[in-house]
């Protein structure tokens, strides 16, 4: 925004203090311009200025301009929705989808006023999602538009303001809520249509497991869905169905990201997640099942009758460790935002997860001793196993007094020798 000294942004020549912008003041939570009288069409600037500042002062000038002002900006909204005029301002949902997630969880969280919510949302997004071309692109696409045919006079007034404010906007960072307000309102607007689309897939599959509103639990899913998690039901298949044939795009984006989270567990780009002895399970049991076939194709397998030869301890144990972690807003946010995506996979299709984790060339470890990684990784590299071939490893977890892992090492080697490892602990919510 301009220096209250230098020239007005609109091209009248005269101070900013003096001008149509005039003095500001705040007032029911918008800021007001003190009325300024009404100059005619200035000279002296472009057409597109000259036409903006003539409308702009219909609103300034009214004594309803509060009320002018913010059905200017809802007007504005409506022309960004995705059939609109200003359309192609909109950010792409994959390079806008990242961005927001790995921050509106935190911010969320930090924040209860929606003011305030808003504001801190925009700045921790703002660096990846604006730039410099990004600003003016901004300011040429107002312009455009305003003098576009086909305009009602109101979408024109409201372009109007935004033409003026643009032409005052700092380019660079930093980038903040009350200096660039048009742009962070758009941006907002395009956050509530993601947060919309989110929610009616919850709620989608919430309702195909019986579970009322506000029952729901955790970033993503409800309680019914988090107590069925490892097998999923034909409810839980409806329930996506039903959100696929509501929101297509969503679902495709929803299916991008769940595969570069999968590819990310195979390339051995996570964060810590695993323990050894949960590693091994996973190797062991679904490694062989899931190998690719000649042709390059998956095999069809039966996923219930696979996710229910792992141990129920290790199952619960990786749940809860990536739900904790999903919630943990004092790890960087690229962390957070990983487990966030990494639970909703989880609880959408578990054997895809547990399955790359499998298939992973290496994956980073929860020790708990030194050197413990690489002996893990050595027995995963063998072809088979035998329950003697795992013998030195839970030596080493008993010496360290690390008794559940043992206990989870027992129960592998026993399903090594053909017999019945009996279950760890059942799932619990």
């Amino acid at each position: 925004m301009s220096s209250r000294n230098e020239p007005c942004p609109c091209g009248s020549g005269q101070k900013y203090k003096r001008c149509c912008l005039g003095e500001f003041r705040r007032a029911g939570g918008i800021v007001l311009p003190a009325p300024p009288p009404r100059r005619g069409r200035p000279t002296g600037v472009d057409a597109v200025t000259a036409e903006a500042a003539v409308l702009a002062e219909d609103v300034l000038c009214s004594p309803a301009r509060l009320q002018r002002m913010s059905e200017g900006l809802v007007l504005l909204r409506e022309l960004f929705r995705p059939d609109g005029p200003l359309a192609f301002l909109r950010w792409s949902w994959d390079e806008f989808v990242p961005v927001i997630e790995r921050h509106i969880h935190r911010v969320t969280e930090e924040v209860e006023d929606m003011d305030e919510r808003r504001a801190l949302l925009f700045a921790r997004c703002a660096p990846e999602l604006l730039g410099p071309e990004r600003v003016e692109r901004f300011n040429q696409g107002f312009r455009r538009v305003l003098m576009e045919p086909g305009r009602t006079l109101e979408e024109r007034r409201a372009l109007a303001m935004a033409v003026l404010e643009m032409q005052g906007v700092p380019r660079h960072p930093p980038y903040t809520y009350g200096r660039h307000h048009t742009m962070a309102w758009l941006m907002m607007a395009q956050v509530s249509e993601w947060a919309e689309r989110r929610s009616r897939v919850s709620a989608a599959v919430a309702r195909a497991h019986g579970v009322r509103p506000g029952e729901q639990k955790g970033p993503w899913m409800s309680p019914g869905v988090l107590r069925q998690a490892m097998e999923p039901p034909e409810e839980m298949m409806a329930g996506l169905q039903e959100a696929a044939d509501a929101d297509p795009e969503f679902m495709e984006l929803m299916e991008k990201y769940e595969a570069s989270l999968l590819l990310s567990i195979l390339d051995g780009r996570t964060p810590e997640v695993l323990h050894g002895e949960e590693w091994l399970w996973l190797t062991v049991v679904l490694r062989e099942p899931l190998r690719l076939g000649p042709d390059g194709m998956a095999p069809q397998v039966d996923v219930e009758a696979l996710l229910g030869r792992l141990d129920e301890e290790v199952k619960q144990a990786v749940l809860s460790r990536v739900d904790a972690a999903s919630r943990d807003r004092s790890s960087p946010p690229e962390a957070q935002q990983w487990f966030e995506w990494a639970y909703k996979a989880l609880l959408m299709r578990p054997l895809a997860f547990f399955g790359a984790f499998a298939k992973a060339r290496e994956a980073p470890l929860l020790e708990r001793f030194e050197g413990e990684a690489v002996l893990v990784g050595e027995l995963r590299r063998r072809e088979r196993w035998r329950a003697e071939d795992l013998e030195p490893y839970r030596l080493n977890l008993s010496a360290r007094g690390a008794h559940g892992a043992e206990q989870r090492v027992r129960r592998l080697q026993a399903l090594l020798r053909g017999e019945s490892p009996g279950p760890g602990s059942r799932l619990r919510v």
